[in-house]
């Protein structure tokens, strides 16, 4: 089992546990995870993004199992966004980008972004966006993190169709007007699955090829993931699609 939502890091507004790269891949592998992907919390909050990226490349080579794979974060904003883009594919071997427009004072809708999606997608590279990183209803007075929604994303991805993107911290509708794009995939830890069947019923629309599991250690608990991950009403194939198979097939 891998999990695709995870950071290191500290975070300005709550202490985190777990939250080094060898103390979350303790973490996660007490509860049967083989590998994760992670990017660094301090990006939300450094001006010149790129030393967030320099930190998570050394924090997991020096971990050296090779356990985490690395998720960029960069501002579109920043003048050297292009160069910082092109260090973390091709010297750090990032596959993912992580954009946070609500932290980096910009919209999906700007241009600066349709900039930096653009070259994500000409590098291969996949087109994080978390919804939101804290809970709005819990977060701290000055934390900016308002949710992003999910028509912003569903908007974003129909917009690029040539790029391939990861939404997180979010629940879709379990019944859309019109069929979700193929060029997106959906991290499940916001769903209801166990008193609601909102997640056996999403899956049913996008299929288990467009489902990861996450769980959003360490600002989460991984339980609640995995029960409702241990809840879903599927064939072995299609679990093992959640579990590991796309994850492998996006992070290869």
């Amino acid at each position: 089992m891998f999990d695709v939502n995870t950071s290191i890091g500290h975070w300005p507004f709550r202490k985190l546990e777990n939250n080094t790269a060898f103390e979350l891949k303790n973490y996660l592998a007490s509860y049967g995870i083989e590998g994760a992907a992670v990017a660094h919390n301090h990006a939300a909050c450094y001006m010149n993004v790129q030393e967030s990226n320099v930190e998570l490349f050394r924090d997991i080579t020096a971990e050296k199992s090779g356990f985490f794979r690395g998720i960029a974060t960069l501002n579109p904003l920043y003048a050297a966004w292009e160069k910082d883009l092109a260090t973390c594919r091709n010297e750090f071997n990032f596959k993912a980008v992580r954009l946070l427009p609500e932290y980096h004072n910009y919209k999906l809708s700007d241009n600066a972004a349709a900039e930096i999606i653009t070259a994500a997608a000409e590098l291969n590279m996949l087109v994080v966006i978390p919804n939101e990183i804290v809970n709005y209803r819990q977060r701290h007075w000055m934390e900016s993190g308002i949710p992003l929604g999910c028509a912003a994303l569903l908007e974003t991805a129909k917009k690029f169709p040539q790029a391939k993107f990861l939404f997180t911290e979010t629940a879709f509708a379990d019944n859309p007007a019109e069929p979700y794009p193929e060029n997106i995939w959906f991290e499940m830890s916001r769903f209801q699955c166990c008193f609601r069947d909102t997640l056996n019923k999403f899956i049913a629309q996008v299929g288990a090829d467009h489902v990861l599991f996450g769980s959003g250690a360490p600002f989460k608990e991984i339980e609640p993931a995995l029960i409702k991950f241990r809840n879903i009403k599927l064939e072995k194939t299609e679990l093992d699609l959640i579990a590991k198979n796309n994850f492998i097939n996006l992070f290869s």
